[in-house]
């Protein structure tokens, strides 16, 4: 609830969201060029969340094993796992 009543008081919520200057491909760690090329192949481009995850590659390599495992897992549905995926992503105010 109290969620809720904040996104509603978020001013202009389409102006641009990011406040994390995005890292350039070439400026990536080592570790994270093999999920860069991945995603590319997978999605066609470097989605802007991984760019401003890149100041971090520890961090961004264990969510990214973490987010796999999610995904891997048979206990749920595979549609059941997008809608809570796509709700999310609504209740922060993502586009994609």
């Amino acid at each position: 609830m109290k969620l809720a009543l904040f996104l509603r008081e978020l001013p202009n919520r389409n102006a641009e969201a990011m406040r994390i200057k995005p890292l350039e491909e070439n400026q990536f760690s080592w570790l994270l060029k093999p999920m860069t090329w991945m995603m590319k192949r997978k999605v066609g481009k470097v989605l802007n969340p991984y760019k401003a995850w890149a100041y971090r590659p520890g961090i961004t390599l264990t969510m990214s094993i973490f987010m796999q495992s999610i995904e891997g897992s048979k206990v749920t549905s595979p549609t059941l796992k997008r809608l809570v995926c796509l709700r999310a992503a609504q209740m922060v105010g993502c586009v994609f």
